[in-house]
């Protein structure tokens, strides 16, 4: 059952993210971060992800050319982005 519940979390994970990509245009790519999904490793590659983020019928193609990206980090991306933020105030 946890196996099938990783496997669920992908696919709803890909499909949002495909749809967001879709919505704002993302063609630089989409970074995926946060707790979850980088303790999760290798699991997002064997997953049904990418299949369910590209799989929006007609755009497919221009969601197949958008890169995903996983951010493995030490230190909180958010945190860095905030002081960097600062230090141009």
């Amino acid at each position: 059952r946890c196996v099938e519940v990783i496997e669920l979390f992908f696919a709803f994970l890909g499909s949002v993210a495909g749809n967001l990509a879709l919505t704002l245009g993302a063609r630089g790519g989409v970074y995926i971060g946060g707790g979850i999904v980088p303790r999760l490793g290798d699991w997002i590659d064997r997953s049904t992800f990418r299949e369910r983020f590209i799989a929006k019928g007609r755009f497919r193609a221009y969601l197949d050319a958008i890169p995903t990206w996983l951010i493995h980090a030490e230190t909180s991306p958010a945190l860095i982005g905030a002081a960097r933020a600062l230090d141009e105030l």
